[in-house]
């Protein structure tokens, strides 16, 4: 199919929406770009790799802009890349409303309006709430609030009719050749701490996969994805099965702390339901914070099965996603955020 003309993306400064820029302009190291006519959505920050940008709100009616002027955007935009969202974990379920859900219903009117295809970035947690998980998700996750916004993006989206498709990634680490990202983002800040031997241990599920992807890899997808015009599916952007287990994990962050002088001895690994809560209330504020996120994003993997769900063997063939070890690719992730985020 012939590349849609225009593609407005939402979400455009944050990790996801610089990395989708990045990769269809071309980074660096000599990829070939995916040479989309982008639009980045702007709204409180801008993208430094937008070549073009407009001011909208995806919150406010029309995104904030005069009838003359959402009608001309509408009018030129074949696509959306609806990447904007709060990914923050541990927040009232109302912090969600106005930019997940709202937003979505936003972006919504904007296609029908543009008759637009959307591509929707969602969450591979979002499996934790499956009527076949095996396990209910506790109320007081860190994470439920979060992925129960973005479940409900996807209902809205699902109702509306709108051509779409809906990608769910894992926890992102940086690009797979080079390990860049814009910014540091919770597995970088987990191993971190990790690395500089501050866990006493690392609460986890027997049997759960550490599914990290290469932010790459997910722009990879959903470029290939409008290229080829299509507008349905839902894809896991997930190692699943192929993903490390947990000792190969801390493996990782052992080799990255060797690297820096550290001689960093492995952390116990520690059934959650086994934590005693009078033990964790008695520890420091930062250990305590970072034991309990450790121990909700483990019962999240938990409740989906302990694997999670995977289109990688279909990604890899319909959009051309390289093959790539995580383990490697989480390698060059801390390496670029020690020497670059820190």
């Amino acid at each position: 199919m012939s590349t849609p003309r225009t593609v407005l993306l939402t979400g455009a400064s944050g990790v996801v929406g610089r990395s989708l820029l990045r990769e269809n302009t071309g980074p660096t190291d000599g990829r070939e770009a995916a040479g989309l006519r982008i639009i980045a959505a702007s709204h409180s920050a801008p993208a430094p790799e937008a070549e073009r940008s407009v001011p909208c709100d995806v919150t406010a009616e029309r995104f904030g802009l005069d009838e003359e002027s959402y009608a001309a955007l509408a009018g030129e935009v074949d696509v959306v890349i609806h990447s904007a969202g709060l990914t923050e974990w541990g927040l009232p379920a109302e912090r969600y409303q106005p930019i997940n859900i709202e937003g979505t219903r936003r972006v919504v009117e904007f296609a029908e309006r543009a008759g637009a295809v959307v591509h929707f970035m969602s969450t591979a947690f979002v499996a934790a709430l499956a009527d076949t998980a095996p396990l209910p998700l506790g109320e007081g996750n860190v994470c439920r609030n979060y992925i129960e916004s973005k479940h409900r993006a996807e209902e809205l989206l699902r109702a509306s009719g709108v051509a779409h498709t809906v990608f769910r990634p894992t926890n992102l680490v940086g690009d797979s050749v080079t390990g860049w990202t814009s910014q540091g983002q919770i597995v970088q800040l987990m191993s971190d701490w990790i690395g500089r031997g501050r866990a006493p241990f690392v609460p986890a599920h027997t049997g759960i996969r550490m599914d990290f992807v290469p932010q790459d890899l997910l722009s990879k997808a959903v470029l290939r994805a409008i290229q080829l015009g299509d507008d349905q599916g839902e894809f896991w952007v997930t190692y699943g099965a192929e993903a490390m287990d947990v000792a190969a994990c801390l493996q990782v962050v052992v080799k990255h702390a060797a690297a820096r002088g550290r001689d960093l001895s492995l952390p116990p690994v520690v059934d959650p339901a086994s934590l005693d809560p009078a033990e964790l209330a008695r520890m420091a504020p930062m250990t305590r914070s970072y034991l309990s996120v450790l121990r909700d994003v483990s019962e999240v993997t938990a409740c989906s099965g302990g694997v999670l769900p995977t289109s990688m063997p279909e990604l890899r063939e319909r959009y051309g996603v390289p093959q790539v070890a995580d383990t490697t690719a989480y390698l060059r992730s801390l390496e670029y955020a020690t020497a670059h985020l820190s």
